[in-house]
């Protein structure tokens, strides 16, 4: 175990990006991490890691986990079959206000209005441009109040229209462009590969995510606090494995692209056509404090939370 103080300046040292150098070697005995992963690109970095070699030089027995969502990887932390997972950064967030001890220990992927992964779509057809053209219209995301959710609501009332006046629905990705076409819905916010899969019958309305902020931590891998205590080398060497792997898919999509293929059963055609994720090479407040805060403006969070409170 490790007292508060280095436990502190373990979180602090993650956060300023500084501690877990890329290419840092570790002892030779490898630690078993219990590690929750989703199949799309933006917790990539798990299968990049395993893939590149980053797990073993960072001395990390890599036993990854692959599940539906984020939040299904958040309660098998809260339960301990997990030691380490993904989640988007308004489900940590609002774990976090519900009692559960969880903090990042390391970044995952990043919005970026330069390369976005998720957009407000609409079909071909239709002629919305601003918020305004959504009222009293259905919008689908893949979770209510979720960040897509925050995002929407975000652009529709910064673009002359009016949030509560919107209908959300929740639907998976898979059936947001059926919807669209169909006209049951007017809009949806569909991440990719989703989007790229569908663009014959449906085109982009908006980059909502950049109402919010030009770029934000989308999400991150996050731990119970009690782990990162007891396991410091262990979450010292998943974050050094994640720091590095963060910089290689930077300027790797080519390479990962295959990999990404593998892991998700997606076809590699449709991997390379569509916009990459991009990852956070450090963890800080700067990139996190805006999502924390659109999300308390429309009422996912029930009270302010600081990007402190997440990262230590």
């Amino acid at each position: 175990m490790i007292d508060i103080l280095t436990r502190g300046r373990l979180l602090a040292l993650v956060g300023a990006g500084v501690a877990f150098a890329p290419r840092r070697t570790f002892g030779a005995g490898l630690l078993p991490i219990k590690i929750g992963a989703l199949t799309s690109d933006v917790s990539g970095q798990l299968q990049y890691a395993q893939a590149e070699g980053m797990y073993k030089r960072a001395g990390v027995d890599a036993q990854t986990q692959m599940l539906a969502n984020g939040g299904a990887i958040v309660a098998a932390i809260a339960g301990g079959a997990l030691d380490v997972g993904f989640a988007n950064l308004t489900s940590i967030a609002v774990a976090r206000q519900r009692g559960l001890p969880i903090r990042i220990v390391a970044p995952a992927a990043v919005y970026t209005s330069k390369a976005p992964v998720t957009v407000l779509a609409k079909a071909r057809d239709q002629k919305y441009r601003t918020g305004a053209d959504l009222h009293g219209k259905t919008i689908a995301v893949s979770t209510l109040k979720g960040e897509l959710q925050v995002g929407a609501s975000t652009w529709i009332d910064k673009t002359g229209g009016d949030s509560t006046q919107v209908t959300f629905l929740e639907l998976p990705f898979s059936s947001m462009a059926a919807a669209l076409t169909a006209g049951r819905i007017a809009g949806a916010m569909v991440s990719e590969p989703a989007f790229t899969r569908n663009r014959e019958s449906i085109d982009l309305l908006a980059d909502a995510y950049s109402a919010i902020a030009p770029e934000f931590l989308i999400g991150g891998f996050v731990a119970q606090e009690a782990w990162i205590r007891d396991n410091a080398d262990a979450a010292k060497r998943f974050a050094s494995a994640m720091l590095e792997t963060a910089k290689y898919a930077n300027e790797h999509h080519d390479e990962t692209a295959a990999v990404l293929a593998k892991s998700s059963g997606l076809e590699e055609k449709v991997i390379r056509s569509m916009t990459r994720a991009s990852y956070g090479e450090r963890l800080v407040p700067g990139l996190i404090q805006p999502v924390l805060d659109a999300a308390f403006k429309y009422g996912s969070l029930k009270a302010p939370m600081t990007a402190k409170e997440l990262i230590g």
